[in-house]
């Protein structure tokens, strides 16, 4: 229980902060930190910041070789009711998912994806290319998921040459909006509050929405 409203503290867990991750970890903190809500966000990531993030994830040059997760944990003092706490690995197995009430996975490739379908409750699995995106949450039908295209190799937020050429596109921008709408409003459902979260959704912002 918290000293702010007598509700349970609830932990939130974002995996992956580059172009996703990051801008909605940034996006949600200061509602999060206006709550009456006692939170815990933990940030897992094992990368460190490279020159090629800076284009599009919240990182500086003073940032470049440091960790993601200790960066953005430390960037900011904790407001009272929020404990921020930065995991610098990978997500690998089943057991690093136990105790969290929201799951966020922001990563580029399959194998983090899958072990939160599987293991998750409440999940979101926020995905981006150029400026298309796509959310799939744990309501999502196994037929919709069943028909998104295998990944088998490690896919970024920009098309190959986008950020050496300025051509930088904002799918990454788009889905990190729709993650947090789902993150804070999955949030008001957990304190018993009637409200609606976005699901399965995909599209482009040049093309607009698209059906699977």
């Amino acid at each position: 229980m918290n000293k702010f409203d007598n509700s349970p503290t609830n932990k939130i867990l974002i995996v992956g902060l580059g172009g996703i991750g990051s801008n909605l970890f940034e996006l949600v903190l200061p509602v999060l930190s206006k709550s009456m809500q006692s939170l815990e966000i933990h940030l897992m990531d094992d990368d460190l910041v490279d020159v090629s993030n800076l284009a599009h994830q919240r990182f500086t040059e003073s940032d470049i070789g440091l960790s993601k997760a200790e960066t953005l944990a430390a960037r900011y003092q904790n407001p009272d009711n929020l404990s921020i706490i930065s995991h610098v690995e990978k997500l690998t197995k089943s057991s690093q998912l136990i105790g969290y009430d929201l799951i966020i996975v922001a990563v580029d490739n399959d194998a983090p994806r899958k072990l939160v379908h599987r293991d998750g409750i409440l999940w979101a699995d926020l995905r981006c290319q150029g400026d298309g995106w796509i959310i799939i949450d744990n309501e999502t039908d196994i037929s919709t998921t069943a028909k998104l295209p295998v990944q088998n190799q490690p896919t970024g937020c920009q098309l190959p040459g986008a950020i050496e050429s300025g051509n930088i596109e904002f799918g990454f921008a788009a889905v990190a909006a729709i993650g947090a709408q789902w993150l804070c409003q999955k949030l008001r459902m957990l304190r018993g509050e009637n409200t609606r979260a976005p699901g399965f959704a995909m599209g482009y912002l040049t093309h607009g929405q698209m059906k699977i």
